[in-house]
């Protein structure tokens, strides 16, 4: 992978913007706005955090041309851009942010600041992927019996990843191998996004991403992690 982190192909096309997704331990640009981050589902203004970490917020709506960010290891980074009134966010959006609504809650806010749903467009970056990402079987249960949620995607097998540059996660718990972007890319489906306003990266943090990426994988090998931040702002 290089230097500067994954692109997105729907974000490249964007003239207006500037993004990245970038590798660990990389500095965020000085001027950029995040949050203190707490799997929550509150979205602020990115006035409201500068200086960053000024109040809680698991994600970031951008104003004028200040930089909007989040910082992830497993997490989903989601990065939002509205070609209507050139509106642009950044969202971290774990399992427990995602169940507890922070995409609605950004999508919210885009709309009601201007945006459409047909005129949004959104980047999921890198996050722990399905190879690597074990969960309960409890827990998917109880996602199950949620009539908001859109249809899950798990495996009782692990899936095997070729593109993976280090070894895949080991089952912990006999739970299931559970897919975190498809949930997000389902929520935002069930929003109105366009199917092809969605991208999804696919770099697991865990098995493909540069060291230094994974929390889960620190947790298992001890082997330190760094904060991911990605961001985006509007030039125009």
């Amino acid at each position: 992978m290089s230097h500067a982190g994954p692109r997105s192909t729907l974000l490249d096309a964007l003239p207006w913007l500037d993004y990245a997704f970038q590798p660990a331990g990389q500095p965020v640009p000085t001027d950029a706005a995040y949050g203190q981050q707490r799997h929550s589902a509150q979205v602020v203004l990115a006035t409201q955090n500068l200086p960053p970490k000024s109040c809680e917020s698991d994600g970031v709506i951008g104003e004028n041309q200040l930089p909007v960010a989040v910082y992830t290891a497993d997490c989903l980074p989601v990065l939002f851009a509205d070609t209507q009134q050139h509106q642009v966010a950044a969202v971290h959006a774990g399992l427990k942010g995602t169940l507890s609504g922070i995409l609605n809650s950004a999508i919210d806010a885009l709309l009601a600041r201007g945006a459409r749903t047909e005129t949004l467009h959104v980047a999921i970056g890198p996050a722990i992927g399905p190879c690597c990402y074990e969960l309960g079987k409890d827990l998917v249960s109880q996602m199950q019996q949620r009539a908001d949620l859109p249809a899950l995607q798990w495996a009782s097998e692990q899936p095997h990843n070729s593109a993976a540059i280090r070894p895949q996660a080991r089952a912990h718990h006999q739970g299931v191998w559970f897919d975190l972007p498809h949930l997000a890319r389902g929520l935002l489906l069930q929003r109105g996004i366009p199917a092809e306003q969605i991208e999804v990266l696919n770099v697991c943090t865990y098995c493909m991403a540069e060291s230094g990426s994974s929390y889960r994988y620190n947790t298992h090998f001890d082997s330190g992690y760094q904060s991911r931040f990605s961001w985006i702002r509007r030039r125009d």
